[in-house]
């Protein structure tokens, strides 16, 4: 046999050995979610008011989609600014901007739902987690063009036919606050808050809001309105006490 044909045949010994056994896969060890100490447990609560001169809402026009004008019997007005007799302010994005740092938290398993009703999206502020599902709706007989327009996440236009399934959408990263439209109707608008942790809210018309379960600490307190911007505060929050933040928007 020659020479060139023993290397051959070398070669094709060694490559009919027992192949190699893969390394074993590296398990991903599981998160550690921070608990709160039930002993020491504490919540925050407050209110937020609107002091000045009435707002007058302004009428929404909607004579360019007879289908969505024929939804209503009575006029529209835009819903920016919405007080209670009191004051109380609706539609505020309340979070915990800063205080939480190197915290991680369960995911939320429920999904958050925005409604395309009356030409108009339900509600106007929407407040939800990262990865947790955002289902979008159309309950109206018109089409719809939903169109998150973020900054941090992926911008995303999808168009909605009546009778369609719903979307299904998560954000990635906490943004405040993502505004959306419709680019059908240019009337239609909502907001989006998006953060990693559970101490966020959306007040009703008393403007009232309050986190529990929280650990002593201090914290940033910010409270969004679309039409009066952010204005935040600093608390401190001590052991199985109640502290209180009250915002004001002139």
């Amino acid at each position: 046999m020659t020479r060139s044909a023993l290397l051959a045949a070398a070669v094709l010994i060694a490559g009919c050995g027992s192949p190699k056994t893969p390394a074993p896969a590296e398990s991903k060890a599981a998160p550690e979610y921070f608990k709160v100490d039930p002993a020491t447990a504490a919540s925050l609560q407050g209110k937020v008011r609107f002091e000045g001169k009435r707002v007058v809402a302004k009428r929404i026009s909607m004579e360019a989609e007879q289908a969505c004008q024929a939804l209503h019997k009575e006029p529209v007005l835009d819903q920016a600014v919405v007080a209670g007799k009191d004051g109380g302010l609706a539609n505020v994005f309340v979070y915990i901007k800063s205080g939480l740092e190197g915290k991680a938290f369960p995911p939320a398993k429920e999904a958050v739902v925005l409604d395309q009703r009356g030409c108009q999206f339900v509600p106007r502020v929407v407040a939800l987690r990262t990865g947790q599902t955002f289902t979008v709706k159309n309950s109206d007989p018109v089409s719809h063009n939903i169109h998150p327009m973020p900054l941090n996440n992926r911008d995303w236009n999808q168009q909605q036919p009546p009778e369609s399934p719903d979307l299904q959408r998560r954000f990635a990263k906490p943004e405040v606050m993502i505004p959306v439209k419709c680019n059908v109707h240019a009337w239609m608008k909502t907001y989006i808050g998006v953060l990693d942790h559970p101490f966020f809210t959306v007040t009703d018309q008393s403007g009232s809001f309050k986190f529990e379960g929280m650990s002593p600490g201090e914290y940033t307190v910010a409270a969004w309105h679309e039409s009066f911007g952010e204005t935040t505060q600093t608390i401190k929050v001590r052991e199985s006490e109640s502290a209180s933040s009250n915002f004001v928007f002139r």
